[in-house]
């Protein structure tokens, strides 16, 4: 009885280093949720217990460190959820890897070569549709129409006690007509980026006046 009472808390032990080893053979996997070995006594008749045995294999799916990839690609699932991916038999699989690429056909695909899956958005603003069945996510290769910056905001500390500019008026090629400065980026009607610089002027108490220069363009 004692011999395999022992011999279970070693084939206990042995399991919970397996789980171990895994956690630490996959701590560079994307995605991955390390396991924990859970254990539980095995009673008999007597007093004596029978020894120990592995109850179960349990997963933290709390949220990992998030890594920026530089690929554009790459997504991360926050909290509760999973891709849903398929292969080419329709086979449905679930992974909280974010690494994609795109195939010949321009599907997001894992590395592994499998789809994933979403639901459709129809309308405006993008709804999605009640009742539909996933589909591939697909990237089409046209080039969406530009966009005007028609707002921006920027978030900037101004101190109440700086005095006046000295020289007035103001004139972006003058640092003494002006208190601060800051920059924004915008896009004109041709998708070309312009950094806009932002120029504030203290006018008087609680006053201040905003001036914009489009940098590329002065």
């Amino acid at each position: 009885m004692a011999f395999s009472q022992a011999v279970s808390g070693l084939n206990a032990a042995a399991t919970n280093l397996d789980v171990i080893g895994n956690n630490i053979a996959n701590s560079a996997t994307y995605g991955f949720k390390s396991g924990t070995a859970s254990f539980a006594d095995m009673f008999a008749g007597s007093k004596v217990g029978l020894g120990v045995k592995v109850a179960g294999i349990t997963q933290d799916f709390t949220d990992g460190t998030t890594t920026n990839t530089g690929r554009g690609l790459d997504v991360a699932i926050s909290q509760n959820g999973f891709f849903r991916l398929v292969d080419s038999n329709g086979s449905v699989f679930y992974s909280r890897n974010g690494q994609f690429k795109l195939d010949e056909n321009r599907n997001l695909v894992n590395m592994q070569g499998l789809q994933l899956t979403g639901y459709p958005a129809t309308g405006t603003p993008p709804t999605i549709q009640q009742g539909a069945n996933p589909t591939n996510i697909s990237i089409p290769n046209t080039l969406m129409a530009a966009k005007t910056t028609t707002t921006a905001s920027m978030q900037i500390n101004l101190n109440s006690s700086d005095p006046l500019p000295t020289v007035t008026p103001f004139s972006a090629s003058n640092a003494d007509s002006y208190n601060k400065k800051g920059s924004v980026t915008v896009f004109d009607s041709q998708g070309n980026a312009h950094d806009m610089s932002v120029y504030f002027v203290k006018t008087g108490d609680n006053n201040w006046q905003v001036y914009t220069q489009d940098s590329s363009d002065p």
